[in-house]
């Protein structure tokens, strides 16, 4: 698994689209802050709340990455079959991807809080103790909610075995279901099954919330329905899905 892990992270570093738009949304992030720095009168507000604004295109961009390096790729060329071909289990292939897309999402999510903190002394924003909770508590759900989102589009991966069905459900589990969901709770006659909150995005917030104000229980009791339900197993959904997919050597 160690050199299956090296060849896909080394894959994924080496793919240049997604560092572009990664750096684009930088740019995007530092003019946005430029252009509206001497309206503020909260700098440290102003700040945290371009930060928010930003937070879930870098997120996207950086799951983008990890589907089309750590999957498609996979699905395109086929090359899952030479790697089972030479002894991989199906199950360690699996979870073998998963692991590659927890290092690369770490490892951009570590760039983006260097360069968040760069441009934070840069521009000389003080955070107070709540601020840089709140601060904190969106790196860590980003980190999470990334690989629970790619966890989900992998189901339609390796059901479908196409690399653009994977993408759509990607999409779709970031975008498009949160967002109909949150329109839903806007509905008189639905609005009190807050459908929202049960689903990752709205749970990953309620764990946000919770972090901030302290409340520590109920922080980790969210956590671990989070991992348990959008990540364990949603591969261990995968893992049965591939076990019986029949594979053309």
């Amino acid at each position: 698994m160690r050199k299956l892990l090296t060849a896909d992270i080394t894959r994924v570093a080496t793919k240049i689209m997604p560092w572009i738009l990664l750096a684009a949304s930088y740019v995007l992030f530092v003019v946005i802050i430029l252009d509206g720095i001497d309206d503020s009168v909260d700098l440290a507000y102003f700040f945290l709340d371009i930060v928010q604004t930003c937070d879930s295109h870098f997120s996207l961009i950086i799951g983008f990455g990890a589907l089309m390096g750590v999957y498609a790729d996979e699905f395109k060329s086929m090359a899952m079959i030479g790697v089972i071909g030479t002894g991989m289990s199906r199950d360690k292939f699996v979870i073998g991807k998963l692991l590659d897309v927890a290092i690369y999402t770490f490892a951009l999510q570590v760039l983006t809080i260097i360069f968040i903190l760069i441009v934070k002394s840069i521009f000389g924003v003080t955070l107070d103790d709540i601020q840089t909770r709140f601060l904190l508590c969106l790196f860590i759900s980003d980190f999470i909610g990334n690989i629970a989102y790619v966890a989900v589009a992998a189901i339609f991966y390796f059901l479908s075995e196409n690399a653009a069905v994977g993408l759509v459900a990607y999409i779709a589990a970031e975008v498009i279901v949160p967002a109909t969901l949150s329109l839903l709770d806007m509905m008189p006659g639905l609005a009190k099954y807050r459908l929202y909150s049960y689903y990752l995005t709205g749970m990953i917030g309620s764990i946000g919330s919770d972090f901030i104000i302290g409340d520590i229980g109920g922080c980790l009791s969210g956590l671990f329905l989070v991992i348990s339900i959008y990540i364990v197993a949603t591969t261990v959904i995968t893992i049965l899905i591939f076990r019986k997919k029949e594979l053309e050597f």
